[in-house]
């Protein structure tokens, strides 16, 4: 049922994935990249959906990434990272990794893997030739890793402190205590780097706090009502967007914590919140976007009946993924 007063979205292109669950995409430098039909990774024209490249992958990734020329992959049925060249597909390394390695960051010159629910240690490779640069000594269990000041920041599930480790070897340059434990957010990130100096996290039931990676000092930013979500927040220029446990968003302001805007409660927002112009995009999963600005918060419908994730294509289209397969609408 269309909302009263909702429009429905212009679409500038649509592809379907041929698969039934979430799909895994990325956008880097004016292309698309997406796990499709099970076993293949694509890379398509983010402008208009067109196929540049086709590759067999492997099953359902843990985790797809795209920065500058390069994409990277690990593929679940296949213990290694793949590294593709961004405008043809063409391999441009490949590293074996131990199974079940899950997280998949990549920050400068290093690609940080591993970690996942402890399954195995953390490893940094190289990022143009896949060789270790370092591994910890055991299998450690950490929140997906951010770099941030020059440093890795990690973080176990439900421990009451941060590590911040030195990129080129691994060594330990501070800790940071919390006082309430760090959330555990699974493959979601429960840490998101704001600049090069501050990092926020998401703590005990209703909290986010910042780190000041340069000095190891912390503060509260804000804390919620009500319960929140496990993961970060959704960070676009000075607004940090928070999700809540019932389906709500807040925007706080980066430099105040103050609260900038309120989307009421309802089906859950997705990840991620597109900024475009003077406005912002929210996508709830039953199909809905929400056109956030100084007016207020409006409605726009799609034609997907389930949206799993929402990014950025340009200033004036979003890309939906979801319900088997992709749409670039632009929702103004």
């Amino acid at each position: 049922m269309t909302p009263p007063g909702a429009r429905r979205v212009r679409v500038r292109w649509s592809r379907p994935s041929h698969l039934r669950g979430p799909q895994a995409v990325a956008v880097a430098s004016g292309y698309l990249v997406a796990h499709e039909r099970a076993t293949r990774l694509v890379g398509l024209d983010a402008a208009t959906g067109d196929t540049r490249w086709d590759v067999p992958l492997g099953t359902w990734p843990r985790a797809v990434v795209a920065a500058g020329e390069r994409c990277w992959a690990l593929p679940q049925n296949r213990d290694e990272v793949d590294c593709l060249d961004l405008r043809t597909g063409a391999l441009v390394w490949r590293a074996a990794v131990p199974p079940y390695t899950g997280h998949l960051v990549v920050a400068g010159d290093t690609v940080l893997v591993g970690g996942w629910r402890g399954y195995t240690a953390l490893r940094a490779l190289h990022r143009e030739t896949g060789t270790l640069r370092w591994t910890t000594a055991a299998r450690v269990a950490t929140v997906r890793p951010v770099v941030a000041g020059g440093v890795v920041v990690v973080g176990a599930p439900g421990a009451s402190e941060l590590r911040m480790l030195d990129p080129g070897g691994g060594a330990e340059v501070r800790r940071l205590a919390l006082p309430e434990p760090l959330a555990d957010s699974d493959d979601r990130p429960a840490l998101v780097a704001v600049d090069d100096d501050h990092v926020l996290l998401r703590c005990g039931p209703r909290t986010i706090r910042r780190a000041h990676v340069g000095s190891g000092d912390g503060e509260e930013f804000f804390r919620a009502e009500a319960g929140l979500t496990p993961d970060a927040p959704c960070v676009t220029g000075a607004l940090a967007w928070v999700r809540d446990s019932r389906g709500g968003l807040t925007a706080v302001d980066l430099t105040t914590g103050g609260v900038h805007r309120r989307v009421g409660a309802g089906d859950p927002p997705v990840p991620g919140v597109v900024a475009a112009g003077h406005r912002h995009v929210v996508a709830r999963r039953s199909g809905t976007l929400l056109r956030v600005d100084d007016d207020g918060v409006h409605e726009r419908t799609t034609a997907l009946r389930r949206i799993d994730s929402l990014h950025a294509l340009d200033a004036d289209t979003v890309l939906l993924a979801g319900a088997g397969g992709l749409s670039a609408v632009s929702p103004a």
